[in-house]
């Protein structure tokens, strides 16, 4: 019977260790799907993101002004044919969106003939 004994305890102890070996892979095996997928979701994520921001930025701040930053706009002020009032179109460069489009009078010199007259452009809004 002694023997018997003996046989029933390496056989225990054999379950034993691969129970623990299987649940110590199965703990490995969680850590690595964890890992590999809190890499994908953050990865996921942060396009998600950057693709709002950008997305975000193109829509523009509707509480901003409507002026633009100076070095990114430009200026045509044209006379109308009265030779007294003259066009100013103020527009960004980007975009090409108007910012200002007024009719305001000339200030030009009164010894200029009154007709065509040669159109003002400058870079900057100046």
């Amino acid at each position: 019977m002694n023997t018997a004994v003996g046989d029933i305890e390496p056989g225990r102890n054999t379950l034993r260790l691969r129970a623990a070996r299987q649940r110590r892979e199965a703990r490995v095996r969680f850590w690595r799907v964890f890992a590999v997928s809190s890499f994908f979701v953050v990865a996921l994520g942060a396009n998600l993101y950057v693709g709002a921001v950008v997305m975000m930025g193109n829509f523009g701040n509707p509480f901003e002004s409507g002026k633009a930053t100076h070095g990114s706009t430009a200026q045509i002020k044209r006379t109308l044919f009265d030779g007294t009032f003259c066009r100013n179109i103020v527009f960004d460069n980007n975009t090409s969106q108007s910012i200002t489009d007024r009719v305001e009078r000339c200030d030009k010199v009164p010894s200029q003939p009154k007709g065509k007259t040669r159109t003002q452009f400058s870079w900057g809004g100046r």
